[in-house]
This record gives C-alpha cells, structure tokens and sequence, in this order.
C-alpha cells in the first residue's frame, strides 16, 4: 500500500466543555488510550469524540505523517502483554490501515517520523534496540543495539538527522545516526531520564530525570552539560514551545504542568489540573501553531486543553481509560 508523507500524534475521546470555551481550530486530536487497547478520533471543532478504534494493546506513543493525514500507534508492554507491532490508522476517516509486525524487536514506545520519508524511528525496549520502519513496506529497514535498560523515549533533531534517546534503567541519553543507524554517543545523566525533547532552533536538547527530579541542559552537538533545572518533583515529560520560548513540564505525582522560562530556566506558570478532575498527565502536545497545549491525564482518561495566551484550562477531553499519546493533525474527520 502507498503511504503518504507526514508526522505522527495521537488523540482520543468525548469532551466535556470548561464554561463556554471552545476552541477555534478545524483539527483532530488523536488519543491512545493505553489501558483499553484503543484510539479515540476527536472533532476539535466540536470538541466530540468521533470515533474509538481498537489497535494493538497498550498504545502509548504515535506519531502523525508530515502531511497529517495518517498516524503510526505503538504497541508498547503491559502485564501479560509484549508488543511487537506498530498500527497504522487514516486520520479523515479513523480506519485501521495496517499492522506492521516489527519481530523480533519487542517492545515499542518512542516514535518519530523522519522528514519526508517514508520511515519512522523507534526505541524496542524490551530488545535494547532502535529501529527504523518502512511504513510503506511494512519492514524494519535498519537497527542498532543500545545495549541499555529501559531505553524508552526519544527526540529527534530538527533536520531529523539524530535521534536522542533516554534509557532510564542505565541513566543514560544515546545520540544515534539515523543515517547510519550507528550510535555515536552515549552520555550519562542523572537518576531515571525520560522525559526528553530538543528546542526547534536544535541548541539545546533538555533531559528530565524521574529520580533525581531535576532537568539537565545538553548542548546537542557535544553533549555537554550546560545547566540543571532542580525540579523538585517527578517531570515526566518535556515538551518545548513551538517558538523554543517556553517549555512544558509534566508534574506526574503533582497533577500539573510547569511552565519553565527557556533563558531563565525558572518556572513561568503552574496550571493545577487536579481541580479539572485531571490525574497523573504522562503526556503533553502543543499545536503546530503554539496556541494550546495538549495534557493526557492517564489516570483520569482525559486530555486537557491549555490556551498558551493565557496559560488557564480551556477545556477537558473525556478521552478511554489510560489517556496518553497524543497527536494532533488538521486533516479533519469526515467520519
């Protein structure tokens, strides 16, 4: 089957309107909602779910076809439960395209699409490996070995020429070619790295440790450190503004997200989402256009949409249970 050329997001669910507010984007959310095996395709014009799919089981990460028109979900590891297969759905009309079997690599969470080709990069945590995928084909198409526990999520640099990937079971970040498949890094950082992202000028490239609760500053071409956050609680994830002037931390234990000043490195806001019926957000998206951010709370099953003008909740997402990878597409559903 052809496969356009686009980038990868997730999105799921039914939504529950905060006041009055509703947001003004012809666009798709898409949610995977990891504890039910399945995807949700919400209208965010109208802010509804209009479609929940069932893909591979614990569907994590996604990410969305540089055109938009299609999303790849992983199918990641849960009690009982290895994946070894990556799904592939059509936004417009929320329908299964594909299921792409990626054995005997075991385990897939962090995802990217690189650049216009036809090809994604992905961590196997269970394998130790990252590898590259032909969407097109439906093959793996190159692998390399890290070698290191829990090797989980990854960012790739703006030119889609370098993945960096986390391993939080060996306190490590690998900088991989992904030309060349070949690793030529492997730095070490503080207690559980995870969370991880680069700024879209690609000059520095922050690491947020679970453990150790802080935030190491890299200088990607070297890999150097070039400042610490002390966070002071778990920063699941990072995730930079689209004009790098901001960057979003997800508080997992504290139920909200901190938004750092880039230069300053301190905090510029808080949004408490306990208030919003929102636990334990494990995810976080900006729209292309910066005007809001995208929080799955996991343990709650929904998303929750922040205005960036503002940096005040404008509306909550019922999502499915385990409300996760998100992706976000302005391919409207015509389902």
């Amino acid at each position: 089957m052809s496969v356009k050329r686009y980038l990868v997001s997730t999105t799921s669910a039914l939504c529950l309107v905060a006041g009055t507010a509703i947001s003004a984007h012809a666009a798709t959310l898409i949610v995977g909602n990891k504890f039910a095996g399945t995807v949700s395709f919400v209208d965010l014009d109208t802010g509804k779910e209009i479609d929940r799919v069932e893909t591979g089981g614990s569907p994590h990460e996604m990410v969305l076809s540089p055109d938009g028109s299609q999303v790849v979900v992983v199918s990641y590891l849960e009690e009982g439960y290895i994946g070894q297969e990556l799904n592939l759905f059509d936004v417009a009309s929320a329908k299964h395209m594909q299921t792409i079997d990626i054995s005997p690599y075991m385990a897939p969470h962090g995802i990217a699409w690189l650049g216009d080709s036809n090809e994604v990069i992905v961590t196997t945590e269970e394998t130790r490996d990252v590898i590259k995928v032909d969407i097109e084909k439906g093959e793996v198409a190159g692998n390399v070995a890290t070698n290191l526990i829990g090797s989980h999520l990854l960012a790739l640099s703006p030119d889609a020429q370098t993945a960096y990937v986390t391993s939080r079971g060996s306190d490590k970040v690998s900088v991989v070619d992904v030309q060349t498949m070949q690793i030529t890094h492997n730095v070490d950082t503080d207690r559980g790295p995870e969370g991880v992202d680069i700024s879209p000028d690609g000059k520095e490239l922050w690491v947020a440790n679970n453990q150790s609760q802080n935030i190491i500053v890299y200088d990607p071409q070297t890999m150097t450190r070039v400042d610490e956050i002390d966070a002071g609680f778990l920063p699941i994830r990072v995730q930079f503004h689209p004009d790098a002037r901001y960057v979003a931390v997800a508080d997992l234990r504290g139920d909200r997200i901190v938004i750092y000043d880039r230069e300053t490195r301190e905090p510029h806001q808080e949004i408490d989402l306990a208030s919003h019926g929102a636990k334990g957000p494990a995810s976080l998206l900006f729209s292309p256009d910066g005007n809001y951010l995208f929080a799955g709370a996991q343990n709650s099953g929904l998303v929750v949409e922040i205005d960036t003008s503002s940096w005040t909740v404008n509306r909550v997402i019922e999502a499915g249970p385990g409300a996760d990878g998100l992706a976000f597409s302005d391919v409207k559903l015509v389902g």
